[in-house]
């Protein structure tokens, strides 16, 4: 289970492949290959994750259509693909776009071309090549634990969750997994195709009188025969897990289960995420690394209501160290005796909690809590929401934050206090930056009759309109410059555009112009 796509490359069939984007993305494991001609992005299943599949298509269905392919690219890699090989370039498709290489490369993700001389390869000689390789190695492995480890610490962190950790271990070993813990929250994860048993009460009621360990039970229903087994086992400190697993054609073994136990491990030791369900801030991991119905049943269980927890904040340390930072945000939220849950999740320290901002002791709690964290450290970055309606939504916000982060940190450079309107600018900015229109020639416009002035226009435009909200004094004093001298600059760039970028709606062009400018022009560390 260690065949890259660097590997595959070396394959005769694959050797006639030209690696023109992603190359970041070769040392990634390949389980298994999978054809792709025909897509449609409002109906692609996002929820199907199929990890480490090589893609092969000529994009035949959409080979006019330059943006659905990118759309492809963007959600081939947002469920589990790993690379893409271009078959029939100059033949079917007529050519390889710059857009789909530049979307390619922000997604680290492969993007294989076989040479035009090299129309006699067909889809079959790769799919024969690689599934070769990957069965021999399969069969040659003995270490199923380390490759597992390593194909995790390979996962993109929007991908990274329970479901789709026992996603890769169902797929190798053909089986439907279901992991239980003692207070009855489930994750699962089903074989394609999905006619195998994956009932929580029928495991549970099958092993009700098995002792603790390792037990196994030959069934038949519907007139198939089907495999199932189970472990008890320790999953970190006191936390008690099982592992279930039902299979028709296949045939496991203690060891195997007992390998599968020792993955889910992986959860904590290489992602980071809490599963020590005796404590309820590991509802966190639940919310945003399992999917809904873990959560929603921890929530009951507890007896959380949803609305207890309805506003995420997200807090990075800059440079500065995590665990102090988190421990005197914890002492303000008791102080103030509110109540929070806070976990430590994918570098950042994430919290649940309900605000009332136009209530004084709500709003005096935030105010603290970001003034601290602004003076913790000069990097450091503060994000609440203005509250979710449900688990959907809560955990489409954190999504969002996650993607917007980096340009974030460039659009609003010298702001560390975010908020849902900055991430929804900050989506616009990134979508406008890949898409060409009358609107995008425009907001270039303006950057570019600012852009050649030896007056750093566009610097002490954009500290006046996004850091400073217009506020002139404020822009002086940032910039280190005369009230006089930033006034002159404004009136030149007033000149330059002839246009009052005061006044609504060119002052919103304006702003998103600059925010635009600051997105491709500055650099982060």
């Amino acid at each position: 289970m260690s065949i890259t796509l660097k590997d595959c490359l070396a394959l005769p069939s694959m050797s006639f492949g030209t690696v023109i984007a992603g190359a970041s993305g070769l040392d990634r494991i390949v389980s298994s290959v999978s054809v792709l001609e025909f897509f449609e992005h409002e109906s692609y299943d996002l929820d199907v994750f199929t990890p480490n599949e090589l893609v092969l298509s000529a994009f035949y269905d959409f080979k006019n259509d330059v943006k659905m392919q990118c759309e492809a690219i963007k959600d081939l890699s947002n469920t589990g693909s790993i690379a893409l090989v271009l078959f029939y370039v100059g033949k079917i498709l007529p050519y390889v776009d710059k857009k789909l290489i530049q979307t390619a490369d922000e997604q680290g993700f492969p993007l294989i071309v076989l040479k035009n001389d090299s129309y006699r390869i067909k889809y079959s000689d790769i799919i024969t090549d690689v599934m070769g390789v990957i069965v021999r190695d399969q069969v040659l492995s003995k270490d199923f634990i380390s490759s597992t480890e390593k194909r995790l610490a390979q996962m993109p962190t929007e991908l990274r969750t329970m479901e789709n950790l026992l996603r890769i271990m169902s797929n190798h070993y053909k089986c439907n997994l279901l992991l239980s813990s003692s207070s009855q929250v489930y994750f699962q994860a089903s074989y394609r195709p999905s006619y195998l048993l994956n009932d929580p009460d029928y495991f549970c009621n099958l092993f009700r009188d098995s002792s603790s360990g390792y037990a196994s039970k030959d069934v038949e229903q519907d007139g198939a025969e089907f495999h199932i087994y189970k472990m008890d086992f320790s999953n970190g400190k006191d936390t008690r897990m099982t592992l279930y697993a039902s299979c028709h054609n296949t045939v496991l073994n203690e060891k195997i289960i007992s390998d599968m136990c020792a993955c889910t491990g992986f959860f904590s030791s290489v992602w980071g995420y809490s599963i020590d369900l005796q404590s309820p801030h590991a509802l966190l991991s639940l919310i945003f690394k399992t999917e809904e119905a873990a959560a929603k049943k921890y929530l009951r269980n507890s007896n959380i209501s949803f609305e207890r927890i309805s506003n995420l904040i997200i807090i990075s340390s800059g440079n500065g160290s995590m665990e102090p930072l988190q421990g005197e945000i914890c002492r303000l939220f008791k102080e103030y005796h509110k109540f929070y849950l806070a976990d430590q999740i994918d570098n950042h320290l994430v919290i649940l909690s309900s605000f009332i901002l136009s209530d004084s002791l709500d709003y005096a709690l935030y105010d603290d809590l970001h003034c601290f964290v602004e003076k913790y450290d000069e990097k450091a970055t503060f994000f609440m929401d203005r509250g979710n309606k449900d688990m959907a939504s809560l955990k489409q916000t954190y999504r969002d934050y996650l993607k917007t982060e980096p340009a974030l940190q460039k659009i609003f450079l010298n702001r560390r206090n975010w908020d849902n309107h900055d991430i929804m600018l900050s989506q616009e900015v990134m979508s406008l930056s890949k898409t060409s229109n009358k609107r995008t020639e425009y907001l270039f416009s303006i950057i570019d009759s600012l852009s050649h002035d030896r007056d750093d226009l566009l610097k002490t435009l954009a500290i006046y309109m996004i850091d400073c909200d217009s506020k002139l004094n404020a822009a002086a004093q940032m910039l280190y410059l005369h009230r006089n001298t930033v006034t002159y600059r404004l009136n030149k760039a007033r000149q330059l555009t002839n246009t009052s970028f005061n006044l609504m709606p060119a002052a919103y062009d304006f702003y998103t112009a600059l925010a635009i400018w600051r997105y491709h022009n500055v650099e982060t560390t």
